[in-house]
């Protein structure tokens, strides 16, 4: 089994980085973790690292982007990183989809907002929680409420919630519960992406690969940047957050050049 682990993200790592605070900035921001995956980390590295020796005399560029995806599958892409065999939406080809802009990567990502068909609970969590002598419908709602982040958040939520009139009584959630809590069902995945060679590419749900000179899709509107290989990005930062009620133009951001590109990362994880 991978070993890895996902941790609060320090004060001062929130002020540090840049693509965090935008997101604070756009967003109802409700918790921000990092990931520690050595074994994914050391792929990253590895590749960052041909890349280079491969192609010497052009600079490989490493940038922080956003991607989206629902809270459900936080915890997979933690463990094994995104995969582009599982992608959805492939506008501009099947790969993996980043973007350098938070609103366009929030208003495109391809998970459905607002569903109150259903509610996911982390089965693995569940069977956990059971075992330590939790009752069934008590554990849907510290599921539910903590957004599956974790056995810790759901294992405080209990102890907090223990002694409730309803704490073990079937759940079912309201629709007073959906428009205020499951709103709550993205989060951002703010990646570390290796870009050296880019093909700008127009619509093409048929694209399954680029030539091997390159190495990076790009949007003609430049807000899209698809990857077709593994481990050429990293999932560093995960953000829980909600939308603001109030509308953002996404004109405002739709400049690259105004982003944060010359971010002076650390080498160590």
């Amino acid at each position: 089994m991978n070993d890895y682990s996902i941790e609060p993200v320090v004060d001062s790592e929130l002020y540090e980085v840049e693509e965090i605070r935008h997101l604070y900035d756009l967003f109802d921001v409700i918790s921000v973790h990092k990931v520690q995956n050595p074994l994914l980390w050391g792929l990253y590295t590895l590749r960052k690292n041909e890349m280079e020796i491969n192609t010497k005399n052009i600079k490989v560029n490493e940038w922080l982007l956003y991607h989206v995806t629902a809270t459900k599958n936080v915890q997979s892409i933690a463990e094994n990183n995104l995969d582009w065999r599982f992608t959805n939406r492939c506008r501009y080809g099947k790969g993996v989809c980043f973007s350098y802009c938070p609103l366009y990567a929030n208003r495109y990502a391809s998970c459905a907002q607002g569903s109150t068909s259903a509610v996911d609970y982390d089965e693995n969590l569940m069977h956990i929680l059971i075992n330590m002598g939790f009752p069934r419908e008590a554990i849907k709602r510290a599921l539910f409420y903590t957004y599956n982040q974790g056995l810790e958040s759901a294992t405080k939520w209990l102890m907090d919630h223990i002694t409730d009139n309803n704490f073990a009584e079937l759940f079912v959630p309201s629709r007073h519960d959906f428009n205020s809590e499951i709103s709550i069902e993205r989060a951002f995945i703010i990646c570390r992406v290796l870009v050296q060679r880019t093909k700008d590419v127009n619509v093409n749900y048929n694209l399954n690969v680029i030539p091997n000179v390159f190495d990076t899709a790009k949007s003609l509107n430049g807000m899209v940047y698809v990857k077709f290989n593994d481990y050429e990005f990293y999932p560093q930062y995960i953000v829980y957050y909600r939308e603001h009620t109030t509308e953002h133009n996404l004109t405002k951001y739709a400049d690259p050049y105004s982003c944060n590109f010359n971010y002076n990362y650390c080498a160590d994880q």
